[in-house]
């Protein structure tokens, strides 16, 4: 036999490196979107115990939690307790922040019962799936940088409004009196005609009492204790774990009250809960033409039913997501896509078991950063915990009161009204004030979708603002040559160029080739800001060009990147002076030789090796103007 040839066995080196290579970026991908693959191989038994501890404390947080949002969405309780299984196993998965916790939140209930609150459950589950399919498209096609458009503010005036709704939506529940309403102010106006029907001695007692119990175990926690001994530290431990709780306390405590009044007296004096179907749901495909009245619908007639809650419910779950992964993040940086990704499979896969639209909360991720979360493991315990009491647990949630529940409720999120935000914005930042109170404002009125919506254009049109109008400084710079005083004219935009800015900086640069250099002294328009021009643009500027031209009037571009001057010459603009130091301009505009120990500084420092710079100031009624000296030394 021959001897292998040396090409044939490059070629083998060759395939099994590039076989190497393609593994190694498979299982790099696995790493990247199943992240459950880069952690569970290092899970030891420290982790296990902390995990443990936090996934029972999260469990007893969420049971409770459940069943009241159930109310909020206007579904059985045991549609939320649906919703809050699937989502904790899916995130041990595909989850990138330990500390997040998927299942309902008074958020995601709200908007549910905006947009549902007329039709049958079935709509709901199907709002679930939708929610979880637009979700996954924005992670597939990476649109988590539309979320940047949401500002800090916005979502301020967002999150304090539907608190507030909801606070006055479960009124009515610590009242005792039952009534439906369509919007915010049809809730006060139904408030006010049924005031009179308060159950002051029943629902209302109640309801207040567990307002200021759930308030009181809130602040358990918060009790001093000095030093260290191990008694200490377990009185310490045992007050933390009593007041996260706390919700889980007064549900068993008002239960046991009503199952005391129904097994003795025989009458409940108080409104209950209603009955839950008892047992885990059953997986099923969500029921996407459900059928109501004797319409069947199909699933375009559901989706249109549903209308903008397709997109405002997944936009808002993304953003409440990435914002909890950013508060509790610990180091590098977040992933929207993977979030996104990870929601979606969470409302998907939750659609199938009757779930309700759901994703991460703020008051479940602090009490898993409290109890001591090392992986997203945890949410194994605390769903185990959920389906042991959906199936031992579901005939005695109907003795829960309905005034223990809005308790919950208003005590939960009356800590989300942002009012802290207005006093530094007040000292700061007046007009993003302004976006807060209008977000609020036009929420509460207008509907959540719409003060959202308003809220966002409020931003958009500022960043189109500072686009079109940025801010532009002129300065006349003086070089003192052996031949004489040379000067011309600098003009600097503090923004990138684009079309909505290119009459104001055209304006600008001819005022001041006419006004401030009389037609003859030179004008440098400063690109250093530009990390990008349009072809709008460029046209304006070889139009600019052409006018400096014709009067005998040099115009500079300092600091043109490559692609701009590529810009110049297709748009025909090829006799355009471009420059990239300093010392190359004065060349350019003087004659200026560059010495071999000159430093090719740019204008963004304020003096070269051979230069001294020497400011002065002159001030205009429209813009500040800066005159430099600047002597060379030849």
């Amino acid at each position: 036999m021959g001897k292998p040839s040396k090409e044939s066995g490059d070629l083998v080196e060759d395939h099994e490196g590039r076989q190497k290579s393609w593994s190694h970026a498979v299982v790099k991908a696995i790493h990247h979107r199943v992240p459950i693959t880069r952690w569970i191989w290092e899970y030891n038994r420290v982790d296990a115990v902390s995990d443990l501890i936090a996934g029972v404390t999260l469990g007893l947080t969420i049971i409770p939690q459940s069943i009241a949002y159930s109310s909020l969405a206007n579904v059985p309780p045991q549609y939320g307790l649906n919703s809050a299984f699937m989502g904790c196993f899916v995130y041990i998965v595909f989850g990138t922040i330990k500390e997040v916790s998927i299942g309902p939140t008074s958020l995601m209930a709200l908007l549910t019962a905006e947009y549902t609150s007329h039709l049958s459950p079935d709509f709901v589950v199907a709002l679930c799936f939708f929610v979880g399919c637009v979700e996954f498209l924005m992670g597939v096609l990476k649109l988590g940088f539309l979320l940047d458009f949401i500002s800090i503010p916005v979502t301020s005036g967002f999150q304090s409004a539907t608190s507030i709704i909801i606070i006055l939506s479960q009124v009515k529940g610590i009242l005792g009196v039952s009534f439906k309403s369509c919007s915010f102010h049809d809730n006060v106006y139904q408030l006010i005609l049924h005031i009179k029907e308060t159950k002051l001695t029943a629902d209302f007692s109640l309801g207040m009492g567990c307002i200021v119990f759930l308030l009181l175990m809130r602040k358990l926690k918060d009790i001093p204790i000095e030093g260290n001994t191990t008694t200490k530290q377990a009185i310490k431990k045992t007050l933390w774990l009593l007041s996260i709780s706390r919700n889980f306390i007064a549900v068993v405590i008002s239960a046991s009250i009503a199952y005391y009044y129904e097994t003795t007296v025989g009458r409940v004096p108080f409104s209950l809960s209603r009955a839950v179907q008892p047992g885990l749901p059953p997986f099923r495909f969500p029921n996407l033409t459900p059928v109501l009245g004797n319409h069947t619908y199909t699933v375009p007639e559901v989706m249109e039913e549903l209308g903008m809650g397709i997109v405002i419910l997944p936009t808002i779950a993304v953003l409440a997501n990435v914002a909890i992964a950013k508060a509790f993040i610990t180091g590098g940086t977040i992933d929207a896509t993977q979030e996104m990704l990870t929601l979606s499979f969470c409302n998907i896969l939750g659609s199938f078991f009757q779930s309700v639209p759901t994703c991460g909360a703020f008051t479940r991720s602090a009490v898993a950063s409290a109890s001591g979360i090392r992986t997203p493991l945890a949410g194994l315990y605390s769903g185990v915990l959920v389906m042991l009491a959906l199936t031992f647990l579901t005939p005695y949630f109907h003795l829960i009161p309905k005034a223990t529940l809005s308790a919950v409720l208003i005590s939960a999120v009356f800590f989300l009204i942002d009012y802290q935000i207005l006093w530094p914005l007040w000292h700061t930042n007046k007009r993003e004030m302004v976006i807060v109170l209008v977000t609020l404002i036009s929420c509460l009125v207008l509907g959540v979708e719409l003060g959202l919506f308003l809220g966002i254009i409020l931003n958009v049109c500022h960043l189109i603002y500072i686009w079109a109008r940025p801010h532009i400084s002129v300065a006349t710079r003086k070089v003192y040559l052996e031949q004489g005083v040379k000067e011309y004219i600098l003009v600097t935009p503090t923004i990138g160029m684009y079309f909505p800015a290119v009459d104001v900086i055209c304006n600008r640069l001819q005022d001041a080739g006419l006004e401030k250099g009389a037609g003859v002294t030179p004008v440098v328009l400063n690109c250093v800001h530009f990390t990008s021009i349009d072809f709008s643009a460029a046209k304006a500027f070889a139009g600019l060009v052409r006018d400096f031209s014709s009067r005998g009037q040099e115009i500079v571009f300092l600091e043109a990147s490559p692609k701009m001057v590529r810009l110049f010459n297709y748009v025909g603009c090829k006799n355009a002076k471009c420059c990239n130091s300093e010392v190359e301009l004065e060349h350019v505009l003087f004659g200026v030789v560059p010495l071999g120990n000159r430093s090719s500084k740019s204008l963004q420092g304020r003096a070269t090796d051979n230069h001294e710079v020497i400011p002065l100031m002159d001030h205009s009624e429209n813009h500040r103007t800066s005159i430099e000296m600047r002597i060379v030394k030849t």
